[in-house]
């Protein structure tokens, strides 16, 4: 631990955090160097630190992207469902000794030290900005397939769109709401924080400078706009399809009495 402090120096480091997939699978991975399991982190031969999320971020503390790439392919299909265009969030650490630790105008994050504690709450605020980014382009997308369809429900018009696209349409958001609820729990605090409570200041100034509360919000009340709007199309879908079957019985039944007095009067 001593060595991760001494090889990390004063000047300003690079962080990097990307959402590379929906999650990624880390067991298996466990090493007998990491200064933490969950999530895993450990060191570079470059000196630098790796933090890898099961949410399917990684962050990555005084590496160059050609080492992150290295690495990030070294994951290889541990990455499940690995995204197309990754959610990136850049931040620089200041190593200040003596003074309070903060966040710069510039967006700098200042540090007493770079011990591997602080690291980790560093990568784990960066982490869960971008899973909140993912998950805000993927409800932004959601939005735009399900407004026009709530605007037409606005005007008194059933949706025109076929049912299995609706109930795609529905699926997609229902999708976001689960991974919401098991990948982003900002009620949890991060488990060095139960045998380091001393940080917990740090964290709540981490928490409050990248809005994660606020954001977090946000989204649950658009997810609450679509969810309602997809229970509305079921239950018209629903009723289209028990008026479509109402007139299927009617015109059998009407069949049926047509047939019986076709047989009873004309045809003897």
């Amino acid at each position: 631990m001593n060595q991760i402090i001494k090889t990390i120096t004063a000047t300003a480091i690079p962080v990097r955090a990307l959402q590379l997939g929906e999650r990624i699978d880390l067991k298996g991975l466990e090493r007998e160097d990491a200064f933490s399991s969950d999530p895993l982190a450990f060191r570079t031969q470059s000196s630098g630190s790796v933090m890898l999320f099961k949410s399917g971020a990684a962050v990555f503390v005084g590496l160059n992207p050609i080492e992150e790439e290295d690495l990030i392919r070294g994951l290889g299909e541990r990455v499940v469902a690995p995204l197309a265009e990754r959610e990136i969030e850049t931040a620089q650490l200041v190593i200040k000794p003596g003074d309070d630790e903060l966040l710069s105008s510039s967006g700098a994050i200042q540090l007493k030290n770079a011990e591997p504690n602080r690291l980790l709450l560093v990568a784990e605020v960066l982490a869960v900005s971008v899973a909140l980014a993912y998950d805000e382009r993927r409800i932004a997308q959601a939005f735009e397939r399900i407004t026009p369809i709530a605007e037409g429900l606005t005007k008194g018009g059933l949706p025109s769109a076929r049912q299995s696209e609706l109930l795609g349409q529905i699926g997609e958001a229902l999708s976001i709401q689960q991974r919401m609820a098991s990948r982003v729990d900002l009620d949890e605090k991060p488990d060095v924080l139960w045998d380091h409570p001393e940080l917990e200041r740090f964290w709540a100034k981490l928490v409050d400078e990248y809005d994660l509360p606020q954001r977090a919000r946000a989204i649950d009340r658009k997810l609450v706009v679509i969810r309602e709007t997809a229970d509305t199309i079921v239950d018209l879908i629903s009723t289209r399809t028990s008026h479509k079957l109402e007139w299927y019985i009617i015109f059998l039944i009407s069949l049926e009495i047509a047939l019986n007095l076709y047989d009873r009067f004309w045809k003897h």
